[in-house]
């Protein structure tokens, strides 16, 4: 017998492939229910909506992602607390947590009028502040654009070449690709 919060976690972890895959709009909870082999009333008992599972979703990259910022508003400015906020959250970023905020980024205007969607980029739009913290616009411009390399390094599969054109995915070229992104953005922070 599955246990509720299986069902439950199924759920969103489906919901957050197939939002990824064909944008918040175009996903269905018939579709997401399709793929988990469970009926739609089944994917009802646990959330109402598309909306309750972005929410439960945002939640839980919320919290972590809160304990950050304020980690980082309590750091004395400069270099060494920039980087150390980009490595820790490429940390936070590692599973889940990257493919929600790829997938936020990637459909921003599709989620402008979602609560748990502006709710989160109010948030990395705050750590984007904390990774300029002079206020220039050249500084602005590149802690955005240290976020978007740790966001498509988070997000990204790298094909693994052995296995051939059936497909597996690398793990090892995962961990590579996230590790180049940090550097990517620490080398930008630095300015």
């Amino acid at each position: 017998m599955v246990r509720k919060s299986d069902t439950r976690e199924a759920i969103r972890a489906v919901a957050l492939e197939l939002f990824g895959e064909r944008g918040y709009e175009r996903a269905s909870l018939r579709e997401l229910a399709v793929r988990l082999r469970i009926t739609k009333a089944a994917v009802y008992h646990h959330f109402a909506t598309k909306e309750d599972i972005l929410a439960s979703l945002a939640e839980e990259f919320a919290t972590p992602l809160d304990e950050l910022l304020a980690w980082g508003r309590a750091q004395p400015p400069g270099p060494g607390t920039r980087r150390e906020l980009l490595r820790r959250y490429a940390e936070l970023l590692a599973g889940r947590h990257g493919r929600l905020v790829r997938f936020l980024e990637d459909d921003r205007a599709g989620l402008r009028d979602l609560a748990a969607a502006r709710d989160l980029h109010r948030r990395l739009d705050e750590l984007a502040g904390l990774l300029a913290d002079d206020g220039a616009a050249a500084a602005a411009l590149r802690a955005r654009l240290c976020l978007v390399a740790l966001h498509d390094g988070a997000a990204a599969r790298v094909a693994d070449p052995a296995a051939g054109p059936s497909g597996s995915w690398s793990t090892s070229g995962e961990v590579e690709l996230r590790e180049a992104a940090l550097a990517v953005a620490q080398d930008l922070v630095a300015g």
